[in-house]
């Protein structure tokens, strides 16, 4: 008699690692504690979808619902001995997956779960939670005709898509990690101003404390948002930019120029070669503010930042270079096609239009003169034409200038600790770019309900948690024990660092496969070995080192008793 052996083989790569992740990160067991299904749900829990799809979007970059199923069940055995429980057919379908959002959609259970989450975080990874940062962002949307009180409307497009309608994602953020506290989605055609009182309320609610500084751009900077923050006893650190102050900035800068023996610099050391940098330069006072009952004192930071002067500086001098050249073209002959002046106030009108287009009215001088024609008759064209350099200077020295407002007290921070902390919203930008292009690809949105869509930017930003507290962690270990991180280039591997990313992380753990042989008596699996980084990655981030191994065990060990 033949026996029969059968061999299948799953592409693993990553998926141990991040559903590792997510179970250390307790998300499963918070989920299972807050949301709580009807009483006909059957299968795995609605913590343990939220799992599995979290690693799917994670992995597959993809937030359609209908691909979920086919994805795990070319994963199926291994997820079933990850997970400790059997997948049946239907508990990841597109149905079952819109229910879970469903279920998700409630703003109160949200916050709850933000709470929950990321007060054990704080907890287990001790996050710093002295900073947090406010801003939001716009997601254009495909959806035809949506109705008049719909979710998504036509607003300003921070896309550059005013053609589409849109929704936006206001976001509460720890800071510097970029970690996400709270979101909430608003009408698209909603003006940001008012969208930072209810973000900072949430974030404080999340954070469980009102001592914190929250960062904002301009659109913080109202009155009635800045008192709001002070009320609730936290500090606000913010650009201000009114359109109705421009007059009223200008002549801060003015007297910022007039006192240089007062500046504070902001200044950075190169470790490599150990050189200082000024960075920028700032001019500090203090006024008395008020609105309503809430009277504070506020430090006005009028900053010139050495980066921005220069870029802006090049862009004068590529305007000067181009209104010399036309200045030039206005001294030659006339040839076929070439104006000529014969008035002087013709001449005079032409050059003035192209100073004020330069913005250099008050640098370059210029003069007319009149030329004879061949025929006899006279022209004018431009003489000379000569660059004021004390006028120059003084347009460069008011380059560059920024207005800050804290309520935060001298003692409690220093003005150049203020402005470097404010530099760090690159660190948002970063996040809003993993959310919407990156990493997670939130367009297009192929929900129309606008509760599901809610929810699933709510899933998207907790997918984005991971990512960033993945990062977080790494970097933290590394730090600690003074290490790099080598391997995770393709190019070169033996490139270390010591700031990974999560994305080139997640790519390290590529081409591990398990197989299983099965025999009439008894079956067989195999893993592919892991490399000395990804054994490095799995010791920085404290998850089993047999994350894998465990795998080829007769009887694997499932990840739920990770946290045990």
């Amino acid at each position: 008699m033949t026996e029969t052996l059968s061999i299948t083989t799953e592409q693993i790569n990553d998926l141990p690692f991040l559903l590792g992740l997510v179970e250390d990160m307790g998300i499963r067991q918070t989920i299972d504690a807050q949301i709580q299904p009807h009483g006909g749900w059957q299968g795995i829990s609605v913590g343990t979808v939220v799992s599995v799809w979290l690693c799917h979007l994670l992995m597959e970059r993809d937030h359609r619902l209908v691909s979920v199923r086919d994805w795990a069940a070319a994963r199926q055995q291994t997820l079933e001995d990850l997970l400790g429980v059997p997948l049946r057919e239907t508990d990841l379908t597109d149905d079952r997956l819109a229910n879970v959002l469903t279920m998700l959609s409630a703003p109160a259970d949200q916050a709850a779960l933000d709470q929950a989450l990321l007060a054990d975080w704080i907890r287990v990874y001790r996050l710093p939670r002295e900073r947090a940062r406010l801003d939001s962002t716009s997601v254009s949307v495909y959806h035809d005709d949506p109705p008049a009180e719909s979710l998504l409307r036509r607003g300003h497009s921070k896309d550059h898509r005013p053609d589409l309608a849109q929704f936006k994602a206001m976001l509460a953020s720890l800071d510097p990690l970029g970690l996400p506290l709270a979101g909430q989605v608003v009408p698209g055609n909603a003006a940001d101003d008012g969208l930072y009182v209810p973000a900072y309320d949430a974030a404080v609610r999340t954070l469980g404390t009102a001592d914190v500084l929250i960062v904002g751009d301009s659109k913080m900077g109202a009155l009635a948002t800045r008192a709001h923050i002070v009320a609730g006893g936290s500090a606000y650190l913010c650009a201000y930019r009114p359109a109705t102050a421009t007059a009223e900035i200008a002549g801060w800068i003015e007297e910022a120029l007039a006192h240089p023996e007062r500046w504070q610099d902001l200044r950075a050391v190169d470790p490599d070669t150990g050189e200082v940098t000024t960075l920028a330069v700032i001019d500090e006072w203090t006024r008395e503010q008020q609105e309503g009952a809430t009277v504070w004192t506020e430090r006005v930071l009028v900053t010139r930042s050495a980066q921005m002067q220069a870029g802006l500086r090049r862009k004068r001098e590529e305007a000067l270079t181009r209104l010399t050249d036309q200045l030039e073209a206005l001294r030659l002959p006339p040839v076929r096609g070439r104006t000529v002046y014969r008035t002087a106030a013709d001449l005079q009108q032409v050059v003035a239009d192209l100073l004020t287009k330069a913005r250099l009215q008050d640098v370059v001088q210029v003069q007319l003169a009149t030329a004879t024609r061949p025929d006899g008759t006279q022209r004018w064209i431009v003489g000379a034409y000569a660059v004021d350099r004390s006028a120059w200077q003084a347009l460069v020295d008011r380059l560059g200038w920024q207005v800050y407002v804290t309520s935060t007290t001298a003692e409690q921070s220093t003005a150049p600790a203020l402005v470097d902390a404010y530099r760090h919203q690159v660190i948002q930008e970063r996040g809003f770019a993993r959310l919407k292009t990156r990493n997670l690809h939130i367009r297009p949105v192929y929900l129309s309900d606008e509760r599901r869509i809610a929810a699933l930017t709510w899933l998207l930003c907790l997918a984005l948690r991971v990512l960033t507290l993945t990062e977080y962690r790494l970097r933290t270990a590394l730090q600690q024990r003074g290490a790099t991180l080598a391997g995770l280039n393709p190019a070169s591997r033996t490139q270390a660092t010591p700031r990974p990313t999560s994305e080139r992380v997640i790519q390290a753990f590529q081409n591990i496969t398990r197989t299983c042989v099965t025999a009439p008596d008894q079956v067989l699996h195999h893993v592919t070995p892991l490399t000395p980084t990804q054994e490095h990655i799995l010791s920085l981030l404290a998850l089993p080192l047999d994350l894998y191994a465990r795998l080829a065990a007769p009887r694997p060990q499932p990840l739920v008793h990770l946290r045990e």
